[in-house]
């Protein structure tokens, strides 16, 4: 599955919002060091001052009962229990060793111990159970204080602040996120929309469109050179209509521009892939009287096949100047076709020569689409192809087959740009549809029935691109035949 592609503005956005949100991240981390470090401080020095306080009362009472000064130190620790400092201890050590320690009442052992390590460690802090504690200590005359507490509800409040600054920074982050967005939207994605719409519209066809400028120096720049090409290429456009448009003159002019033959009826269809096409047909009278057909496909489409139809026109024109036998026709143009034509480039073609009087008729087809004949009681029947391509060897040669028409018959030549012709979905025409067609028309007259095929095609196509040359000639026998309706035999021709 390809990887799915992001606008330029989602991944500025999202490279934006990730460089503030690990700024934020290592900010809160460092502000929640340094906070706890400083509160932990304040309160260390608090507790020091409250122990320096109660120093020089512990120094009057040393001389008097242990129980004085074990009650003035309950009193101290009742009056910070009322404000609010339940984890508040009171510690009083003396350097004699035959004097015990004094703690204020409820103290284990356990916690004077604790107390006593946070009084000797760096920074006055150790753990006592799931707590930890901060000790001040305060020390004169062989005496020292110590005061500890608690710093479980001090972690919670520097938590709060720094979540309190979370908040502030994420709101702070959506708005600068919303004032990037409307930055890029009107610095860059509406140039670049309309820019890609230029493109587009220059891809569709569209050539010579241009864009409108902007403010930014690097999509001005893009601008300019993209309106540039579309001057340059609506220029190069120009100049190439001008020589299709020669082009298609001339290929028209390869084409008879009125068939008019005297006892058949001719109908022509013709529609290039392309400006030019490959497909190419003609109409010839011969020597000996009869009237030649020619149909050729050259292999592709667009100029190259267009110049080889102008090759073939006037090879075709004098070889009839020769003979009147398609085979001998076809070898004609044949050898020479493969000496000028490029490699690689073959021609299918079929010649008929038709007698009007007589209706016999002659053809030769090398490679070609069969041509289908409908007789007049609606029977089809097809060509057969006597030889190869033409351009493939130049010593080739092939053979002529003669028939005998009559009367309304018939006789569809055509390029396989009309079999093969396809729908949406990719069907093909087929020449079963083409045929029963054909044999639906026949009550119809040659002209309309060749604009029922081509109506027929396009609606097939329904819509979609024609892929191939479309020729069609349908040709009737028109006159009352004067010669024998007896079939000719096939006549092989070297």
């Amino acid at each position: 599955m390809p990887p799915v592609k992001r606008t330029i503005r989602f991944q500025l956005l999202l490279v934006v919002n990730m460089v503030l949100g690990i700024f934020v991240v290592v900010f809160l981390l460092f502000s929640y060091q340094r906070d706890l470090a400083a509160r932990l401080n304040d309160k260390r020095i608090a507790l020091e001052e409250e122990a320096a306080t109660i120093l020089p009362t512990i120094l009057e009472m040393q001389q008097e009962e242990r129980t004085e000064i074990q009650k003035y130190i309950n009193t101290i620790h009742r009056q910070m229990q009322e404000i609010h400092a339940p984890e508040h201890h009171i510690l009083i050590t003396f350097e004699k060793p035959e004097r015990p320690a004094i703690s204020d009442a409820g103290q284990s052992e356990e916690l004077i111990t604790a107390i006593r390590q946070a009084a000797r460690s760096p920074g006055k802090l150790t753990h006592f159970h799931n707590s930890e504690i901060v000790v001040g200590t305060f020390r004169e005359g062989g005496i020292t204080v110590s005061v500890s507490e608690t710093v479980d509800n001090l972690y919670g409040d520097v938590l709060s602040e720094v979540l309190n600054r979370l908040t502030g920074f994420i709101v702070l982050a959506f708005i600068t996120g919303i004032m990037i967005n409307l930055a890029l939207t009107y610095i860059v994605t509406r140039p670049l929309d309309q820019l890609m719409q230029t493109v587009q519209l220059i891809g569709q066809g569209e050539l010579g469109t241009q864009s409108e400028t902007f403010h930014s120096m690097e999509l001005n720049y893009l601008t300019h050179e993209i309106n540039a090409m579309s001057t340059s290429l609506a220029a190069v456009e120009k100049v190439r209509q001008r020589q299709m448009n020669k082009a298609r003159m001339i290929q028209e002019n390869l084409h008879p521009r009125k068939i008019d033959v005297p006892g058949l009826d001719v109908a022509t269809i013709y529609h290039p892939a392309d400006e030019v096409g490959g497909d190419y047909y003609d109409v010839l009278q011969l020597e000996d009287g009869a009237w030649l057909f020619c149909v050729a496909d050259i292999t592709g489409h667009g100029i190259s096949a267009a110049m080889s139809a102008a090759v073939l026109k006037t090879l075709l024109i004098q070889a009839c100047e020769h003979s009147s036998c398609p085979a001998e026709i076809m070898e004609f143009i044949n050898r020479r076709f493969t000496v000028i034509s490029p490699v690689g480039e073959f021609v299918s073609m079929q010649l008929i020569s038709i007698h009007p009087e007589t209706h016999a008729i002659e053809y030769a087809s090398a490679g070609h689409e069969p041509a289908c004949i409908l007789s007049s009681t609606g029977d089809i029947s097809e060509s057969e192809t006597t030889g190869l391509l033409v351009g493939i060897e130049q010593e080739t040669s092939w053979n002529t087959i003669c028939l005998q028409l009559n009367q309304g018959d018939r006789l569809l030549m055509l390029t396989d740009g009309v079999s093969e012709t396809h729908s949406p979905a990719g069907e093909m025409f087929g020449r079963k549809r083409l045929t029963a067609l054909l044999q639906e028309c026949q009550h119809l007259s040659v002209s309309e029935t060749a604009e029922q095929i081509r109506s027929t095609l396009s609606q097939f196509r329904a819509g979609g691109a024609q892929q191939d040359d479309i020729t069609l000639l349908l040709v009737e026998m028109t006159a009352p035949c004067s010669g024998s309706t007896t079939p000719a035999p096939e006549v092989g021709h070297r």
